[in-house]
């Protein structure tokens, strides 16, 4: 298996190119479905209740999983990198309300006078513990990506995919809610579940995009463990 992955560069741009053309082929299957399925049925398909969102934190753990014994990744940075994927999975599930009044990460929350001083002072912790742990996670990653060259790897490219996909579908999730709220700006329905569609694939396909580029880098034998 590791010759096939990691034996010729050539094997792995191979597999980054499948990649794209799947995901674009997956950007088709979602238009298709908006447009195919009853406006009742995508709107399910597509919203917190639907298909995409129950299987996404499924993904996540999984990736959680692999990292634990993704050699040659240092095992601070694994445990990590792991951590961060369990908190994704988390958030996907709404566990992250069910312990709080409301999300540990909006400031609102922390302005709330009916939640009791202790429960904020944990959540606040379990906030920040988290936000460095990721801060952590992106330095390391992007030292390994721009010190060490790794935009120039398969493993690299895949990466920053990944990346960039993560707050687009954010602003995407967003966009037409600070529309509203800041122009008076009504997003059209049609338009509103192409979105929907749009933000909940993508945020399903996120965990697959950097289990390849773990794959990817884990074969790679121009590439050292990172530490």
């Amino acid at each position: 298996m590791a010759s096939f992955w990691g034996d010729s560069l050539m094997t792995q741009r191979l597999l980054v190119a499948l990649a794209v053309v799947f995901l674009a082929g997956f950007a088709g299957l979602l238009a298709f479905l908006v447009h195919a399925l009853e406006a009742g049925q995508a709107q399910h398909l597509f919203s917190e209740a639907g298909w995409f969102e129950r299987t996404t934190p499924v993904l996540w753990l999984f990736l959680a999983a692999v990292l634990l014994f993704a050699r040659p990744v240092a095992l601070a940075h694994r445990l990590a990198m792991a951590v961060i994927a369990v908190a994704l999975a988390a958030r996907e599930e709404g566990w992250h309300k069910k312990f709080t009044a409301d999300s540990l990460f909006k400031t609102d929350y922390y302005q709330m006078d009916s939640v009791p001083l202790a429960e904020h002072l944990v959540a606040g912790a379990v906030a920040a513990g988290l936000t460095f742990l990721l801060l952590w996670v992106l330095f390391v990653g992007a030292r390994q990506l721009f010190a060490r060259g790794g935009w120039r790897r398969p493993w690299g490219w895949t990466a920053m995919l990944g990346l960039a996909l993560s707050p687009a579908l954010k602003v995407v999730d967003r966009g037409p809610a600070l529309l509203r709220q800041h122009f008076d700006l009504v997003v059209p329905a049609n338009a509103d579940l192409a979105l929907k569609a749009v933000e909940e694939g993508f945020e399903w396909a996120l965990p697959l995009i950097f289990l390849l580029a773990l794959a990817l880098f884990a074969t790679d034998r121009h590439e050292r463990p990172v530490g």
